[in-house]
């Protein structure tokens, strides 16, 4: 029981009860969590988990148009312009020409962008495996198949 000096709002558990009972709210604290420790891990790195998951993507897909990278992870073009701005700057990754589209340009990580990934790869597996700690391998294989359903759901009903 709190004490009359203890606001409501101060006791976890407590002034969130009523959102509580429902899944976005529990995703959203989860991924609060889950994203400040990532971020402080990955900050000696020069990385975000923004960008931890755009440099991901490009050494996992060279040759991706930006246009592509942007939808693929929902990003707006005119912030991913800006990060791929900052990684080539950093020799990350490099911009070329797409050969199918000259106006359009293709990205492809560098050495030290793949290297970098890498050590932010094992940072995430590790970060992923602590806080997973105890879950049976098939509730978080369940999880992560409920998560992409739900993704799904909810962008097939978008016009």
């Amino acid at each position: 029981m709190r004490s009359a000096a203890t606001p409501l709002a101060d006791m976890p558990g407590q002034a969130d009860s009523r959102l509580r009972r429902y899944l976005g709210y529990n995703m959203k604290r989860a991924y609060y969590e889950i994203q400040t420790e990532l971020s402080q891990a990955l900050k000696p790195l020069g990385l975000k988990v923004g960008s931890f998951a755009v440099l991901s993507a490009i050494v996992d897909s060279p040759g991706l148009k930006q246009s592509a990278l942007a939808q693929a992870l929902a990003i707006e073009q005119a912030n991913l312009v800006q990060l791929v701005d900052e990684f080539e700057a950093r020799g990350l990754v490099k911009r070329e020409r797409a050969s199918t589209d000259r106006r359009a340009y293709a990205l492809f990580a560098t050495r030290n962008g793949i290297e970098l990934q890498r050590q932010a790869d094992a940072i995430c597996t590790q970060l992923e495996a602590g806080f997973l700690a105890g879950c049976p391998e098939e509730d978080v294989a369940r999880l992560h198949k409920l998560l992409q359903h739900i993704e799904m759901t909810l962008k097939g009903r978008r016009p």
